[in-house]
């Protein structure tokens, strides 16, 4: 029976990822002390590694809430300062608009000024020509009442010239009457003076209309227009102060606006020099917020990279077997389909399914693919899945014989990083017998970084002389298998001195581009996989990897401890595709 391998789900296999198991159980499980005469120190050492852990861990956690309740605060006061540069810059465009009106207002107020004092003139101007109409209106007034008494007069002259006349013309009747015959001229005479009379007395008649159409309608109305000429003066005079008065306030409108315009002029620059501080305050919101994201997510990695280095560590190391990863379909009771990611002697890692909330005490009834019906114990929970250790024999004589094929297909894998870790240790020991390498220098931590490179590169004061030690130990390990994807060797805080790859056409030490490709791979791999092979103190260890480098296929990589002189310096990694 062959198995295949596949790594973990990626999101069940998070860098920081941090697994909280509950104190050991007794009987059967995946976790606990080993077997011997130190069992009850070994198990006193472990307890105290779970409390101090468990201490970090909390801790780290408490960090993280805070700093991410800190992201949340800061983004809520960014996301106020962003409204309060959007609610300035709206004030800046209303305070543009208003300037703009109060200039618009001003400059209508001036017309309207220039208007009011050219209807004063106007006015002051109509006042001077009713004053002379006046007069004139006036004078004329005169005249017509002297032209009426002339001629009363000239009606009373008329009147006495037609009396005297009729006088003539009885006289002369008298006398023709008395003259009998011989009076014919004196009848002529007569008549003529009758004649005289009459049209005498109708001159008389229409002199004395014409005194009356001048002494009366005329007249009233010539003293109408005096009249009404005088009560316009003060209408006009009236009008034009008003004029005037609505000029000088239209000058006052003006200079309102004109200060109006100014002032929001100013606001408006106001307005613009607060959105800048508010934006500036914005990107320095949001800068925090992004120290508080990087914060928190320092804390989870500190979390995971301690949980690692305890349960690495000798003392902290609760495997009682080897567990190889997996990626296995499994029907877990009635729930669905399920995955399980890692196996080993003493039981399972399960993906549960959806719904599935199974607590630690829960027994469960898994079906895998290519091994069979499997019951298991549910001991403990963690971010990865559920902790499961074997329930019954049957069950662990299946998990037996799938582990036979397993350690079989990695027996040739496991070998070649044994032998490797061995050699790599020799190879140290060796320089640092013949002054090649200082002790000191080996065990330097001091990273420095590299300048212009990402992601960040470091150099130590071992990497001269591992540049020439490790090379002609690696490329031949690398290059021995056609699935190898990379072989390094790395100290126990992960970094890397010198990395090879497979390549095609490898190009040899010595090659420029040889050299800067071992430039550029000068890196910490202090992530959760990373950090467990370098710090595992175990025979060898067996984890999944994602993927490889070039993003084409996932790897499985297996690591060996490598001790120098008894100290544990570091590991081989090595990654196969598989």
């Amino acid at each position: 029976m062959r198995l295949s391998f596949r790594p973990p789900h990626p999101s069940r296999d998070r860098a920081d990822a941090v697994e909280i198991l509950p104190p050991l159980p007794v009987g059967p499980a995946i976790e606990g002390p080993a077997e011997g005469s130190g069992r009850d120190a070994g198990r006193a050492g472990r307890d105290a590694v779970d409390r101090v852990e468990a201490e970090l861990v909390r801790a780290a956690r408490a960090v993280g809430v805070a700093a991410r309740d800190g992201c949340a605060e800061t983004e809520a006061a960014a996301a106020d300062a962003a409204a309060l540069t959007r609610g300035l810059d709206g004030l800046g465009i209303r305070a543009d608009a208003a300037g703009a009106r109060g200039r618009a207002l001003s400059a209508d107020a001036e017309i309207l000024a220039a208007e009011a004092d050219g209807l004063a003139g106007v006015l002051v101007q109509a006042g001077r020509h009713l004053d002379r109409t006046d007069q004139q209106s006036r004078v004329l007034e005169a005249e017509i009442g002297s032209a009426a008494q002339e001629a009363a007069r000239v009606v009373e002259a008329v009147a006495t010239l037609a009396r005297q006349a009729n006088r003539l013309a009885l006289n002369a009747t008298v006398e023709a009457a008395r003259a009998g015959a011989g009076g014919g001229p004196l009848w002529q005479a007569a008549e003529e003076f009758r004649l005289l009379s009459a049209d005498a007395a109708r001159a008389v008649e229409e002199v004395r209309a014409l005194s009356r159409r001048l002494s009366g309608p005329g007249a009233v109305a010539m003293g109408s227009v005096a009249t009404s000429l005088a009560c316009l003066r003060p209408a006009f005079a009236t009008t034009g102060s008003a004029a005037e008065a609505q000029a000088a306030s239209a000058r006052r409108l003006s200079d309102g606006a004109r200060d109006l315009a100014e002032v929001t002029d100013d606001l408006g620059r106001e307005a613009a020099l607060a959105t800048v501080a508010a934006g500036e305050a914005a990107r320095r919101m949001e800068a925090a917020r992004s120290v508080g994201a990087g914060v928190a997510g320092l804390a989870g990695g500190l979390a995971g990279r301690t949980v690692a280095s305890l349960r690495q560590a000798e003392i902290g190391d609760r495997r009682v077997h080897d567990r190889y990863p997996v990626d296995l379909a499994a029907r877990v009771g009635n729930w669905g389909l399920g995955r399980v990611l890692d196996l080993s002697r003493g039981g399972l890692l399960l993906t549960p399914p959806e719904g599935c909330g199974a607590a630690v005490g829960a027994r469960l009834s898994l079906d895998l693919r290519g091994i069979g019906r499997m019951q298991v114990r549910v001991v403990g929970a963690s971010p990865r899945g559920l902790h499961c250790a074997l329930g019954d024999a049957v069950s662990d004589a299946r998990m037996r014989d799938a582990l036979v094929a397993i350690e079989e297909e990695n027996r040739p894998l496991i070998a070649a990083v044994l032998g490797g870790a061995a050699s790599v240790g020799t190879a140290l020991e060796q320089a640092l017998a013949a002054g090649r390498l200082a002790h000191h220098a080996l065990f330097d931590t001091t990273y420095r970084p590299v300048a212009g490179i990402e992601p960040p590169h470091y150099l130590t004061a071992a990497v001269p002389a591992l540049e020439d030690i490790l090379p002609p130990i690696l490329e031949p390990l690398l290059l021995a298998d056609a699935r190898t994807a990379f072989c390094i060797a790395v100290d126990r805080n992960g970094y890397a001195p010198v990395y090879n790859r497979a390549q095609a056409q490898a190009p040899r030490a010595g090659d420029p581009a040889w050299n800067a490709l071992h430039a550029r791979q000068r890196r910490l791999y202090d992530d959760r996989i990373g950090l467990s092979a370098a710090r595992s103190t175990r025979a060898f260890l067996v984890q999944a990897c994602p993927q490889d480098e070039a993003g084409r296929q996932p790897l499985r990589e297996v690591s060996s401890p490598i001790r120098v002189h008894g100290r544990h310096w570091g590991a081989l990694r090595m990654g196969f595709r598989i």
